[in-house]
């Protein structure tokens, strides 16, 4: 798999040129993401189902697109229950909390919410947080903020009393076309995969946005 030092910066072609049609129709796509505190970059592959492991229960959560998904909660002793019909995007724990990102995009649809799930030793209810008008694609938790990608948009979630409000940090990617999947900070950037290579935004000056391409050999 390639390292981060295998990419450079290359001009984000025009809408609609050659070089825009050659990205948008490149048949390899990379995921980023933090393994060991190193940036691990390989082949992103697409995921149908999540499972996410909570006491000692498992929570799964499924994404089929137009064709919808569930979250669902199975037990030790392999009983199920389903929470709700939905297409789940991302599970995690965020201060203490468990939540869940749920959203589609296709056609004109561009929807998506995120959730918390409170358990009381027995059973599940869900509180909906927030209405992100947007479907979430990646999250990434860093310095104790939640970011959120969508396929246009990066933006943060911070909380206060237990109400979430969105924060916009770089709107309208240059790159949306390029089918963004996941979402890291590294190395004072954030790093974002995608098809035919990554997008870099700098974490303290979020004007600086660059495409980085594999070097060729």
């Amino acid at each position: 798999m390639p390292l981060w030092n295998d990419f450079i910066n290359a001009e984000i072609p025009s809408p609609g040129s050659g070089k825009w049609f050659q990205i948008i129709n490149n048949s390899k796509q990379y995921c980023v993401e933090i393994k060991n505190d190193e940036l691990v970059i390989s082949r992103y592959r697409e995921k149908h189902s999540i499972q996410y492991d909570y006491l000692d229960l498992k929570i799964i959560g499924t994404d089929y697109g137009e064709w919808g998904g569930e979250l669902k909660v199975v037990y030790p002793d392999s009983s199920e229950i389903l929470l709700k019909k939905c297409n789940v995007k991302s599970i995690f724990e965020y201060k203490g909390d468990l939540y869940f990102l749920e959203g589609l995009e296709h056609l004109y649809l561009n929807t998506g919410s995120l959730y918390q799930l409170v358990y009381d030793g027995t059973n599940f209810s869900i509180r909906e947080c927030l209405d992100l008008k947007e479907c979430p694609i990646a999250f990434y938790i860093f310095n104790s903020h939640l970011y959120i990608l969508s396929s246009e948009n990066l933006f943060s979630l911070s909380s206060e009393d237990g109400t979430f409000k969105k924060n916009i940090i770089f709107n309208n990617f240059p790159f949306s076309a390029f089918v963004p999947n996941s979402l890291i900070v590294y190395k004072g950037n954030f790093i974002i995969g995608m098809r035919g290579g990554l997008g870099r935004i700098d974490y303290e000056n979020t004007n600086n946005v660059q495409y980085m391409q594999l070097k060729k050999i």
